[in-house]
C-alpha cells in the first residue's frame, strides 16, 4: 500500500520469490507495471517481475499481509483506505521513515493486527515501472508493539529474508524506529539542502557539528518524553552511525532530496519536525532541529515554484 520504491522493491521481490502480490500506487508508475512489469536493478539483482497486480484502488478482498509503505503525512489516509482489505487474521506492517506512524496504523487497523517495520535500504524510481535498490545499512526489522518476539515476526522476517530482503524480528520495534529516525534527522534533512551524497556530509567539517547538535537534541527530547534509545548519550549513536551506517550508504542521496527534485512534499514533519514538537510538549529547547525543518520547508516551496 503505497508501492512507491521502497515499496515497490519489497513487492516486487516478494512476487518473484513466489508470493501473490498486488502493488497499490499511482499512475504513471502504476500502469506501466501493469503493461510491461516491474524492472527491478541495483544491488539485489537485476529481475523482471510480470507475475504481480498494480492497480492505484485498493482491492476490496481480504488480505493476509499489508505493508504500509506511503509517506508520514499520507499514514492516516492510506490505512483508512485500507480497511476493506483487513480482517481478522490480517497484518499490517508500518514500513516507514518518522516517529508515530505504527501508533497512528494501530489506531486504525486495530494494535493486535499492527507490526512495527524498520527498514532501512535505499531505493529510486528513475522511470516509470523501474526501481534501483543502491544502499542497504542493516536488515530489515519486525517487531510486535508490545515487544515480543512473535511466530509472526519469525515469519514475516522469514518470508522477506527468503525473498532476498534481508530481515530479522527484534523485541523491541519502537526502539529500532527511533533509531533510524535518529538516521535520518542526522542525514536526511542535510543531503536534502545541499544536494549531496551522505559521505559528503559526513566528509565536511561544517556538517558534522550540525548532525551533532541536532542528534543531541533527540536524544534529550526522547530523555524527557521517557523513551528508552538504550544508550547513554549521543556519542554511543554517532560512533554507531560513523561507524557501522554510514559506510554501506555513503553513496546514497536522501529520499527527502528527492522528494524536493520531484517538486514533492518531503517528510519533514515527520523525521526532525517531530522532535521539534516533542520538544515544544515537553519544554526542551530544539533551535537546530527547528532551523532545518525551516530550511527544508523553504526549499520545498522554492522547488515547487
Amino acid at each position: 500500500m503505497g508501492a512507491g520504491a521502497i515499496g515497490s522493491a519489497v513487492g516486487g521481490m516478494l512476487a518473484r520469490a513466489g508470493h501473490r502480490v498486488t502493488l497499490v500506487g499511482r499512475d504513471p508508475h502504476i500502469g506501466e507495471i501493469a503493461r510491461n512489469g516491474l524492472r527491478i536493478t541495483g544491488i539485489w539483482g537485476e529481475h523482471r517481475v510480470d507475475d504481480l497486480v498494480a492497480t492505484t484502488s485498493p482491492p476490496s478482498n481480504v488480505q493476509d499481509v499489508v505493508f504500509l509503505t506511503v509517506k508520514s503525512f499520507d499514514t492516516e489516509t492510506a490505512a483508512e483506505a485500507a480497511l476493506p482489505m483487513i480482517g481478522g487474521c490480517t497484518t499490517v506492517v508500518s514500513m516507514q521513515n518518522g516517529i508515530g506512524n505504527v501508533e497512528t496504523l494501530a489506531e486504525i487497523a486495530g494494535r493486535k493486527r499492527t507490526v512495527g517495520g524498520m527498514a532501512i535500504f535505499g531505493a529510486v524510481m528513475h522511470e516509470p515501472g523501474s526501481v534501483d535498490v543502491t544502499v542497504i545499512a542493516s536488515e530489515t526489522l519486525l517487531g510486535e508493539i508490545d515487544g515480543r518476539i512473535t511466530p509472526r515476526t519469525r515469519g514475516l522476517a522469514r518470508i522477506l529474508d527468503g525473498a532476498g530482503i534481508p530481515a530479522m524480528p527484534t523485541e523491541n520495534i519502537m526502539l529500532e524506529i527511533w533509531h533510524k529516525a535518529l538516521y535520518n534527522i542526522a542525514l536526511n534533512p542535510l543531503s536534502a539542502l545541499f544536494e549531496v551524497t551522505y559521505g559528503e556530509i559526513a566528509d565536511n567539517p561544517q556538517t558534522t557539528p550540525l548532525i551533532r547538535e541536532m542528534v543531541g537534541e533527540a536524544f534529550r527530547v526522547a530523555k524527557a518524553a521517557n523513551v528508552d534509545l538504550g544508550m547513554d548519550s549521543q556519542d554511543t549513536y554517532l560512533e554507531i552511525l560513523w561507524d557501522r551506517l554510514l559506510p554501506p550508504t555513503r553513496n546514497h542521496r536522501s529520499s527527502m532530496l528527492q522528494d524536493i527534485i520531484r517538486g514533492k512534499r518531503t517528510e519533514i514533519d515527520y523525521i526532525n519536525g517531530k522532535i521539534v514538537e516533542l520538544g515544544a510538549r515537553y519544554g526542551i529547547e530544539t533551535p537546530y532541529n527547528d532551523a532545518i525543518v525551516r530550511m527544508v520547508k523553504a526549499k520545498e516551496v522554492m522547488r515547487s515554484v
